[in-house]
């Protein structure tokens, strides 16, 4: 946003318009002891002001102290992914003034930039997940699924209002960051997270999930892929919530594999949340990015957030307005769906744009591409003499994890190569295991100097169970 200076001649209108002889009144109700004049500016230390290009020359050094991924052979993801953003959609994000109209969207006649990408938005979020709506966007992958969790609990209460259902289910490996802000949300309204274990082959333990499965539950959570980066059978999970009446949700942590796997609707799950970071969005840094939300039309009054709909203007022309807003910003509280107060629109800016320059086959053949190179990456490093594949004859998007041994990573940084996340901390038993993820971003050479590296750092080391 351009800093516009104000005029002293601007400066004496305001004054004069609010009734104020100088800028001091304006903070008359500061104690004087607190105020420091300009005079003594130099209680703050501060060095003396610069010129653009010395600033900018400053700013060039600080940035080369920055270990960036794009230095690094890069291997890691487990939620954030490194992914390429082409430069059109920074440009437009940034700079193009067309969509980030007023800040709120309250006032849809000065507010139509806005409400315009936002109802595109809604719109590719449906196709991709093929339900019927959804909102303008969440805070991160993690909320929208705690989000979830409190509108599968609402719509319980209306359902069953004879029965007490007060257990959430979360099955299998799901990201262990949404699992903590879930037990977060749950501890506060009294739910109990019932968590079924992932079974040796890394996906859902079907025979403690149908044991948890009873009609003290409202919901079930599935994450595919899966934290360990395993395609899970979603469509079993909704089989077996069938009987015991429960809401079936999809947490989504890469949303690229929709592209390709079976989407949640056609697996029959009633809502489905994820992570949209790698939707045009850089990892900066972990955040910020956002979490769409999509569910099926009868849920449509439950869901959290904002939702942007078509309507015609006073000419009958083309429209978008704010079409459901159930949050305690608008209604009662007792009748608030949630709390959330906004949505990441410039986030979501970005995700629609860039879905729209890959357009629908680009799409597909970005997600094609990215498991060609998984798969070869599979078996380059699993060749290597003391690793191995963790979880063998499953099907896998872009994440796998290997087993080798633990400590590896700084010696891999040493090398330019940011190796898979380690899983040690993530749970017993995952000693020497690493989540390695590979992105359109992945090169073969990469792949090949990553598995060098590691055969150098595996000599006389025993693999770790």
């Amino acid at each position: 946003m351009p800093f516009i200076q104000n005029t002293d001649a601007d400066r004496a209108a305001m004054l004069a318009a609010i009734g104020a002889k100088s800028i001091d009144d304006l903070f008359v109700d500061i104690p004087a002891s607190l105020r420091i004049k300009m005079s003594d500016a130099g209680t703050f230390k501060l060095p003396p002001g610069k010129g653009e290009l010395e600033v900018t020359r400053h700013i060039q050094d600080l940035l080369a102290k920055t270990k960036n991924a794009g230095d690094y052979a890069y291997f890691r993801g487990g939620g954030i992914y490194n992914h390429f953003v082409s430069t059109v959609i920074d440009h437009v994000a940034l700079f193009d003034g067309s969509f980030i109209t007023a800040y709120t969207p309250y006032q849809p006649e000065c507010s139509q930039g806005t409400l315009t990408f936002i109802y595109e938005f809604q719109s590719a979020i449906c196709a991709l997940t093929g339900l019927e709506v959804s909102n303008a966007s969440m805070y991160d992958g993690a909320s929208a699924l705690a989000e979830a969790m409190m509108m599968g609990k609402h719509v319980a209460e209306d359902r069953f209002r004879k029965e007490t259902r007060n257990n959430f289910i979360l099955a299998g490996a799901v990201n262990p960051e949404y699992a903590q802000v879930v037990q977060t949300y749950a501890d506060v309204a009294g739910i109990k997270v019932v968590k079924v274990p992932a079974g040796a082959d890394g996906r859902i333990d079907k025979a403690a999930l149908a044991k948890a499965m009873t009609r003290k539950a409202f919901a079930v959570a599935v994450q595919s892929p899966n934290y360990l980066g395993i395609i899970e059978d979603v469509e079993a999970a909704v089989a077996a919530a069938k009987e015991p009446e429960m809401l079936v949700i999809q947490a989504v942590g890469e949303a690229l594999s929709l592209a390709l796997l079976q989407t949640p609707a056609e697996a029959g799950v009633d809502i489905c949340i994820g992570e949209g970071q790698s939707l045009g969005n850089h990892q900066f840094l972990g955040g910020p990015a956002f979490g769409f939300f999509s569910a099926k039309k009868e849920w449509l009054r439950k869901m959290p957030g904002r939702i942007v709909s078509e309507t015609t203007d006073k000419n009958g022309k083309r429209a978008f307005a704010l079409a459901l807003a159930t949050r305690e910003q608008h209604i009662r509280r007792e009748k608030a769906t949630s709390n959330i107060c906004t949505n990441q629109s410039l986030c979501a800016l970005r995700a629609l744009l860039h879905l729209s320059a890959w357009g629908k086959q680009g799409f597909v053949e970005l997600a094609e591409h990215t498991v060609a190179k998984t798969q070869y990456a599979m078996k380059k490093l699993s060749s290597v003499s003391g690793v191995s594949l963790v979880h063998k004859d499953v099907p896998v998007f872009n994440e796998f994890v290997i087993q080798a041994a633990p400590g590896l990573e700084k010696k891999l940084l040493k090398k330019k190569i940011a190796g898979g996340l380690p899983l040690d901390k993530y749970g017993k038993g995952r000693r020497g295991q690493y989540l390695v993820a590979i992105t359109e971003v992945t090169t073969k050479e990469e792949v090949d100097r990553y598995a060098e590296a590691l055969a150098e750092a595996m000599k006389g080391k025993p693999v770790a169970v």
